[in-house]
């Protein structure tokens, strides 16, 4: 192939990753000079006005220009989990660097100046702290860019994001790889990228579905757990990977004990997930499963009087290959969703069948260790049902009035695992349930 020819088809796949970003059914036919113009790469730039608007908040656009001497280790901490973090993690961490504001501006930059390889998505943290801060004013330039194509891509990858939110990931994979073949260096291929391996792993979760199961939820303090690993192929065509080492990925668990002092403690292990055969291929057909044991045992110091536990196990399905046949997206680490199980003391599993039930009988009696039990137990469950959630919490704050002083510690850290709230008084809860926002329907 000649250098014109080559050169043509350049053009002619460009024009086609524009034609996915701009919307069209089809190509469109663009001039060159448009298509130099939206390879070029810009760099942002953060500007604070000039003027007497700005000349207000001149201390603070100081400290927000400023550079700190180094990163504090909290603040490290809370970028690597925006950075690397699950979803949640994310979330939680992007929400306590907002809330510093203008704090943490200068480190933040210290840390820009520090790393290049992520250094747009802290940019773009920070840009939405100096954008918190600016509100409706518009007395802080947040960003600005020598020409509009940055600006473009910028906005197609928010619509791209937005596409993820609401499950069409396959369009947002499409429009983040157009925006990374149309301008390769742009400072948001991280993000780009990112995009594109979120929306390859959910399509890979909905073929190949991985998951931990256990042959209970409750278990008593002495009995043996059976959980098991299991890998299903939902994707019609045959699946195939490969065991070498006897390895098949890696197994996170994390174990909470609460104990009737209001303490509890937590510890996480990570460990490879082994199998008893060291070499080994697995063909999957259609609709097809395969499974393995964890072996996993509980602590042997446990007490067995008043004690709340919860072992959630996870697991990140990577053989040393895995494919599934006609499709180039297979071989990529898939991680399954947690699974959780409650140990509680001996003889206390007939009891708590139903803990609301439990907790509410525990209540009226004055029953000290059935409400610790069964309201550990209800904070559990509504972390994953929030209209359980809502009840609980009710229940707790209607019955404040009743509960002997010594449990008042326990029902108040009862109230901040269910709502995130941190009270000292019973007046403080029922303030806050009764001013709390209600989704319709909801109570």
């Amino acid at each position: 192939m000649n250098s014109s020819l080559r050169w043509k088809c350049s053009c002619m796949g460009k024009t086609a990753f524009l034609a996915i970003l701009l919307g069209f059914p089809g190509t469109v036919s663009l001039q060159l000079a448009s298509s130099r113009t939206l390879q070029a790469q810009e760099e942002l730039e953060l500007r604070p006005l000039r003027g007497p608007a700005g000349a207000k908040k001149g201390s603070d656009q100081r400290g927000a220009g400023a550079i700190a001497d180094k990163v504090t280790p909290e603040v490290s901490q809370l970028i690597r989990k925006v950075l690397a973090g699950r979803d949640a993690e994310q979330k939680a961490a992007e929400a306590k660097l907002r809330k510093r504001g203008l704090r943490v501006v200068p480190e933040l930059r210290s840390w820009i100046r520090q790393v290049t390889g992520n250094a747009e998505k802290i940019e773009i943290v920070l840009r939405k702290i100096l954008k918190d801060v600016a509100g409706d004013q518009g007395e802080i330039d947040l960003v600005s860019r020598e020409s509009s194509a940055g600006q473009f891509f910028e906005q197609k990858l928010e619509e791209a994001q937005r596409h993820f939110e609401y499950g069409r990931h396959q369009l947002a994979r499409k429009m983040a790889e157009a925006i990374l073949q149309l301008d390769p260096a742009s400072p948001l291929r991280f993000l780009c990228r990112r995009l594109i391996r979120k929306a390859m792993e959910r399509k890979l979760k909905k073929e190949l579905v991985t998951r931990v199961d256990a042959d209970a939820l409750v278990y008593e303090v002495g009995e043996a757990p059976q959980v098991l690993f299991r890998v299903l192929n939902k994707s019609g065509k045959v699946a195939r990977f490969e065991v070498r080492q006897g390895v098949v990925g890696e197994l996170f668990i994390v174990f909470d004990k609460c104990l009737f002092d209001g303490s509890h403690i937590t510890n996480s292990e990570r460990l490879p997930l082994r199998i008893k055969s060291r070499q080994q291929t697995v063909v999957l057909k259609p609709e097809a499963g395969w499974e393995c044991e964890i072996d996993y045992k509980l602590p042997k110091d446990l007490p067995l009087r008043k004690i709340a536990c919860r072992a959630r196990f996870r697991v990140t399905f990577r053989p040393s290959r895995w494919e599934i046949e006609g499709d180039r997206d297979s071989n990529i680490p898939l991680t399954s969703e947690e699974m959780e199980i409650w140990i509680i003391p001996p003889g206390k599993k007939r009891k708590l069948e139903d803990p609301m039930k439990r907790l509410k009988l525990a209540l009226l009696l004055k029953q000290s260790e059935d409400l610790f039990i069964s309201g550990w137990l209800c904070v559990w469950a509504g972390k994953k049902d929030p209209d359980f959630n809502n009840r609980f919490l009710a229940v707790l704050i209607g019955n404040l009035g009743d509960i002997d002083r010594g449990l008042k510690p326990l029902l108040y850290e009862l109230l901040r695992q269910a709502s995130g709230e941190l009270f000292k008084s019973d007046a403080e809860w029922v303030k806050w349930w009764k001013e709390r926002p209600v989704k319709k329907g909801a109570d």
